[in-house]
């Protein structure tokens, strides 16, 4: 999509110039640049999803801690729930 929109602009009539071609698609080589240093200093190619780690470093969750506090606010005042809100 991005070099769509870099050749078609979005919202115009008109195809885009050269000097708005490049402007807009200057992400590309960015992109490919990361990827070469990513690869030469990894030495592995596009991973699969077997390959990638999802779950190292995902927090835990303590919903019966989280209900107990959500319970505990819906308890309150009503002013005391908007405070609690914005603060």
């Amino acid at each position: 999509m991005q070099f769509i929109s870099a050749i078609i602009p979005p919202f115009s009539d008109t195809t885009a110039t050269a000097e708005q071609f490049f402007k807009a698609y200057l992400a590309f080589p960015v992109v490919l640049f990361f990827w070469a240093v990513g690869y030469l200093w990894k030495r592995e190619g596009v991973l699969t999803l077997a390959q990638i780690d999802v779950d190292t470093g995902r927090r835990e969750h303590n919903w019966d801690e989280i209900n107990a506090y959500r319970a505990k606010v819906a308890a309150q005042p009503r002013w005391r729930q908007i405070m609690h809100k914005f603060l």
